[in-house]
């Protein structure tokens, strides 16, 4: 037997060490970016180049057709629609402004929504405020934050959704639980997968509720745009072709860039069908995920619902790197579980911006291009694992205050 002096750490100890020691690595590679090269998502997030913000742009367009009674998806916009009618619907108010007040307006909703989210959910687990106002921050500088809040996306409306959901949730408001599941669903259909957790956990007034409000959404939009936007939306998204660029962080575009010719990626190995491997890969995703979550946790917060949502990301034919931010209030979860390793680790890989693919020149190697979703599954490995039966988060979480119960009841969303 070794001396204590010579004895090796607890394995336990030595795997935070090296969880820590790559996070480290992925904040200095960050840091290293910014200070050679500036950072390209705070470029066009401050632009006056209304081209630089280009889904925004998209979004503006189709709700001036809204208003103005013209085919949403046949706008000017630089960019093709691929969201429903409804999101037009949900935007329509931007149409009365002109492009730039409409710009700043959205992103300032669209930061309070990120903020709020974050508060919500650090507010619901009593999180110290340190620890919640170190982790917001992290979260508000982030690459995927910063080029949502860029581009003009609607993905911390769908984050604002997610949280709501959990919260009532929680609370054990199923049917506004559900509702709030189907106002995001019909927002971003991909997302559709999320449903499978009150599915799977037999929770009917969940899922009543979010197939009946995302319905209603859906078909508020589709009598609202005409009767020829859902048909047009359709075709135009099955028109649109798996795109193996780096930002696509999904596995079936991930599985596109490492088996097909694409420009500025030399591919892995050249098969066909990438795509569609990509995408039973997801779907089997998605069953492994659907079945591990099938119970609440017996103990600790639930993470169900962010981990639904990553593997309905994993799955999609395209997810961009900047849907990471949906999944990022789950990180609060993480640190009241005690994992703050690793939920430093993942909020240190989501400052790695699209200053990476510049790194590697061209033809970069398709694996290196596809970091984004490494990312992805990291958040939704670290969201799927159960806790523990005993949660140890003193350190980060306040006491319950007198006369109130240490654990709320859980719905399963």
């Amino acid at each position: 037997m070794l001396p204590n002096h010579l004895q090796l750490p607890p394995p336990r100890l030595l795997g935070r060490g090296l969880v820590l020691l790559v996070a480290a690595a992925a904040l200095v590679t960050s840091v290293t970016f910014y200070v050679l090269d500036g950072s390209f998502v705070l470029t066009r997030l401050v632009s006056t180049d209304w081209k630089m913000h280009t889904d925004f742009e998209t979004f503006w367009q189709s709700a001036r057709a809204l208003l103005e009674g013209r085919d949403i998806y046949e706008t000017s916009a630089a960019v093709v629609n691929l969201n429903p009618p409804f999101a037009s619907l949900v935007l329509a108010p931007l149409g009365w402004l002109d492009f730039w007040p409409a710009y700043r307006a959205f992103t300032l909703l669209c930061v309070a929504l990120v903020v709020a989210s974050m508060a919500t959910v650090a507010g619901e687990l009593r999180v110290r405020p340190a620890a919640a106002i170190m982790v917001t921050t992290a979260v508000l500088v982030s690459s995927p934050v910063l080029a949502t809040l860029g581009l003009g996306q609607i993905y911390p409306l769908l984050m604002a959704g997610l949280t709501v959901a959990w919260v009532l949730g929680r609370r054990g408001h199923a049917v506004w639980a559900g509702a709030a599941l189907g106002v995001v669903v019909a927002l971003k259909p991909s997302l559709a997968p999320v449903l499978l957790l009150p599915l799977a956990r037999r929770q009917w007034a969940v899922l009543t509720a979010a197939i009946g409000t995302g319905g209603l959404a859906a078909l508020a939009g589709w009598f609202t745009a005409g009767w020829q936007s859902l048909p047009n939306w359709v075709l135009l998204v099955f028109d649109h072709p798996v795109q193996a660029y780096v930002d696509n962080a999904s596995l079936v575009g991930t599985a596109q860039r490492l088996t097909t010719q694409s420009p500025g990626v030399d591919p892995l190995v050249e098969l066909p069908g990438g795509a569609v491997i990509g995408l039973l890969l997801g779907l089997a995703l998605v069953a492994v995920t659907t079945w591990t979550v099938r119970r609440p946790p017996a103990a600790g917060p639930d993470t169900g619902l962010w981990a639904m949502a990553g593997a309905s990301l994993l799955a999609s034919p395209l997810s961009w790197h900047n849907y990471l931010l949906l999944l990022m209030p789950g990180v609060l979860v993480l640190i009241v579980r005690g994992r703050w390793p690793i939920a430093a680790l993942l909020l240190a890989l989501s400052s790695i911006g699209m200053e990476w693919q510049w790194v590697w020149g061209a033809p970069a190697p398709a694996v290196a291009m596809s970091l984004y979703c490494g990312v992805l599954l990291a958040y939704w490995a670290a969201l799927l694992q159960r806790p523990a039966a005993r949660v140890d988060a003193e350190v980060v979480a306040l006491p319950p205050a007198p006369g109130l119960p240490g654990q709320r009841t859980h719905v399963g969303v």
